[in-house]
């Protein structure tokens, strides 16, 4: 018999608390007023497990993936999730309770669970190819209906991608080329690689090269230039000898330096030079792009994570490991291999974007939420959202109160507009202890002026991952959407 409550987990109560179940709600009521020119689709990605899990030491990163879709069209506002259903999911919901271990722990999954794989397409959600795809960097993508959000079942890009797929790919508007890193699984001494490829406008594999590693890490995201593209090796270490001896499967070596590995987009393992960096916490950038020959990477990054304990055990508090919005450089004519760093903002952020429809390109701004008063903000939450101007230092910052928890902030440009600012950006918030969440709506400008808008959601939605804003005049909309 499954258990019907889940365990007194951070990640399992509160703002994080999973509402298990799926819902279709047509015309929601709407607070202030929506632009008549945002027309498109908002999509989010997060963690909702379906069953308790059985580990003690449940992770956020562990949970089913659950896609929400907010249909944006002549200032009204439709919403749909559906969770997506792996084979680890329909498993499950067969079985009708959890079988795997936390992060597919070997040690804690159930038999029954044996010659499945562990994906729960939990991570990001993104449109390329004519495909809407759920990602995590464990597992191939899943691709999903983009109107109904039915699973469709994983792809694998006519085998091309038989293991992992990287939960941030680059799509490179500019070529239309979605630029993407796996790890591929090593057994025993073999050296740890990762797979690169390029995939076209169409879905279509154009170049795959396998690249050797200083060491098996969480290959959470990659930076991709208009000639370049680097692989950042950071000290988050993955060891399944550790942990089969009691240690943590993911650990934080304090020891290691952070690597990054720079490569032509169009060249091959045999091109690849690594730069150096102090050890680094890194997971998310803002953009990266090319300036006066150098490789310009603006980062959210820290000198540990709370996110896994370190090698020997040890936790840190979100305090110690406060990610700030820095800026990195390398220099691919320079004699040494040392990268620079310099802070762009110190405040405590999360998951920093640009204009995506800028990515490898220059860009000024960056969209992130932000953390003013709560003591942890991966827990208890993230209560503002900030757009850092790059070049002046300028911020432009939203409170939405305390204990509040405000989820990514992206851009969401208008329709036809063409400037880094002509637009909107857009959050889910959640107050505490509330029984809704509201769907924000910034202008680009002027966040410190308040939202133009709330969509009320009449449920608590989880706090999650990854979201995605398309206009109906993207290019990527029109191919997915017909």
């Amino acid at each position: 018999m499954a258990s019907t409550r889940y365990r007194d987990s951070a990640f399992l109560t509160g703002h994080h608390r999973p509402n298990r179940m799926e819902v279709d709600a047509p015309d929601l009521f709407i607070e202030g007023e929506l632009p008549a020119d945002l027309a498109g689709v908002f999509y989010r990605n997060g963690a909702e497990p379906l069953y308790p899990p059985t580990d003690e030491d449940y992770h956020w990163f562990d949970g089913d993936g659950m896609v929400y879709a907010f249909f944006i069209e002549d200032g009204r506002v439709s919403l749909r999730n559906r969770w997506v259903r792996t084979d680890k999911l329909l498993l499950e919901m067969k079985e009708g309770r959890r079988l795997f271990g936390v992060h597919g722990n070997p040690m804690t999954t159930d038999p029954l669970a044996e010659g499945t794989r562990y994906n729960t397409a939990n991570t990001n959600i993104v449109l390329h190819g004519g495909k809407l795809l759920a990602l995590m960097e464990g597992a191939p993508p899943v691709e999903l209906d983009p109107r109904t959000l039915d699973t469709l079942g994983e792809e694998t890009y006519g085998g091309v991608v038989t293991t992992t797929f990287s939960a941030h790919p680059t799509v490179d508007h500019s070529t239309g080329e979605l630029i993407n890193i796996g790890s591929i699984a090593r057994r025993g001494d073999a050296a740890p690689e990762l797979r690169y490829d390029i995939i076209d406008f169409d879905g279509r594999p154009i170049a795959t090269e396998s690249v050797p590693v200083p060491h098996q890490s969480m290959l959470h995201t990659f930076f991709v230039t208009e000639h370049y593209v680097v692989f950042p090796v950071t000290p988050l270490d993955i060891s399944l000898p550790r942990a089969m001896s009691g240690g943590p499967l993911v650990g934080w070596d304090p020891d290691r330096p952070t690597k990054l590995g720079l490569m032509p987009r169009r060249g091959t393992a045999a091109d690849v030079r690594w730069f150096e960096a102090e050890p680094r916490h890194m997971m998310h950038q803002a953009n990266v792009w090319e300036s006066d020959g150098r490789i310009v990477a603006d980062v959210a990054a820290a000198e540990g994570t709370a996110l896994f304990p370190d090698i020997d055990g040890t936790r840190r508090t979100h305090r110690e490991t406060r990610q700030s919005l820095r800026r990195w450089t390398i220099d691919p004519t320079a004699t040494t291999d040392v990268v620079r760093e310099e802070i762009l903002n110190d405040r405590d952020i999360q998951f920093p974007r640009p204009d995506d429809r800028l990515m490898t390109r220059p860009s000024r701004y960056a969209f992130a939420n932000s953390n003013l008063h709560s003591v942890d903000g991966r827990a208890d939450g993230m209560d503002s959202v900030v757009r850092v101007d790059t070049r002046t230092g300028f911020e432009d910052l939203y409170h939405f109160g305390d204990s509040a928890a405000a989820g990514e902030l992206i851009f969401a440009p208008k329709v036809g507009g063409t400037d880094e600012l002509d637009g909107y950006a857009i959050t889910l918030v959640h107050q505490a202890g509330a029984a809704e969440t509201e769907l924000v709506v910034f202008d680009a400008k002027d966040l410190t002026g308040g939202p133009l808008a709330r969509v009320k959601v009449p449920f608590a939605i989880p706090s999650g991952f990854h979201c995605n804003y398309y206009s109906v005049d993207n290019p990527l909309y029109r191919q997915a959407m017909g």
